[in-house]
């Protein structure tokens, strides 16, 4: 999809990551961003609004060790939706 995140995809992550960012081919906007572990509630991030951008990111609430699935949507400023998810650990 050509969208490069940090946490990556399948990464392992030492302490609870501060921040998700992600990198688009073009600006876009974060709009969403809800963090789901295994037999736990999800985690809906608040995204402040922000000017579209390359690369787009938001902290992160402290997050206890297991393994989550990140599922984020964009927006470019011509509409344009991208949505994705990726799956990480945090030790």
């Amino acid at each position: 999809s050509g969208v490069t995140t940090v946490p990556a995809d399948g990464a392992m992550t030492h302490g609870s990551p501060e921040r998700f960012s992600a990198t688009f081919p073009h600006p876009m906007i974060l709009k969403t961003l809800t963090l789901t572990a295994q037999g736990q509630a999800p985690i809906v991030v608040d995204v402040p609004a922000a000017e579209a951008a390359p690369t787009v990111g938001v902290a992160l609430p402290r997050l206890a060790p297991g393994t989550y699935t990140a599922a984020w949507t964009a927006e470019g400023a011509d509409g344009h939706k991208m949505s994705g998810s990726i799956s990480f650990m945090v030790h």
